[in-house]
């Protein structure tokens, strides 16, 4: 996709802006992606006009690269949020599995290693943790100590295939976990660059509306071209939905 390829052409510009000059969006990003493509053509008619009151030339081709740019980034940013939505609802529906095993699996080696005292010092440390990352962390320890004691596990008729389960489940759920937590704790890349392209291309958007609103003070048709329609169509519905309240 050429606007992927716009993006990593850009990414060193983008990845420079500051995230204390990070702008909001008040609006869907996919609403002004398109805006601005419906701007750039707007600009490309008008061309002539913008020129005489001193617009760069080579802004509208830095709108069209920002745009394509903020376009790729928004697109990697809801794949990465739709990819983090399944993993924690794949935690969800099997979470309670990993716990119910993780008990079952303590409380038969509790039984087991009763009368053993470093055993049952381990299995009390086992226990300690209980964040779900501990849990997993329990699971992958309680089946290494109940292979290692196979005596005192069939003592208790404790069925060993148990461990192999627990081991499958720590494999699969690591996963799962790390999928589903993985921007918890620290700044999710893919949103700062979409936030940041964002940032970048609202500045030339807001120049070139300048250059227009200018332009075009007296066409007030004409001059709508340099607005956005999203948000003129929320104000008139607020307006109309006022006035409905009133009557």
């Amino acid at each position: 996709m050429n606007e992927d390829k716009v993006l990593q052409e850009m990414l060193p510009e983008i990845k420079a802006v500051n995230k204390e000059d990070i702008k909001s969006c008040n609006i869907p990003i996919s609403v002004f992606v398109q805006e601005a493509g419906n701007l750039n053509e707007r600009v490309s008619l008008d061309m002539a006009q913008l020129l005489e009151v001193g617009m760069p030339p080579e802004l509208q081709q830095r709108l069209g690269l920002l745009r394509d740019a903020l376009f790729a980034a928004e697109v990697n940013w809801q794949e990465q949020q739709s990819e983090r939505e399944k993993a924690l609802a794949l935690w969800k529906e099997k979470s309670p599995h990993l716990y119910a095993l993780r008990k079952e699996i303590l409380e038969h080696l509790a039984f087991a290693f009763r009368k053993d005292e470093r055993l049952m010092e381990q299995i009390a440390d086992i226990e300690e943790g209980s964040s779900h990352a501990d849990a997993i962390e329990d699971l992958a320890r309680l089946a290494v100590l109940g292979a290692q004691n196979p005596e005192l596990v069939q003592a208790i008729n404790y069925d060993a295939a148990r461990f192999d389960t627990a081991d499958a489940m720590v494999s699969e759920m690591s996963g799962v976990l790390s999928a589903a937590n993985g921007y918890l704790y620290r700044d999710d890349e893919g949103k700062l660059i979409r936030d940041k392209s964002y940032t970048l291309l609202k500045e030339v958007v807001d120049e070139i509306r300048d250059y227009g609103r200018f332009v075009f003070r007296n066409d007030p048709e004409h001059v709508k071209g340099y607005s956005s329609k999203y948000v003129r169509d929320r104000a008139q519905a607020y307006r109309s939905s006022k006035n409905e309240q009133q009557v």
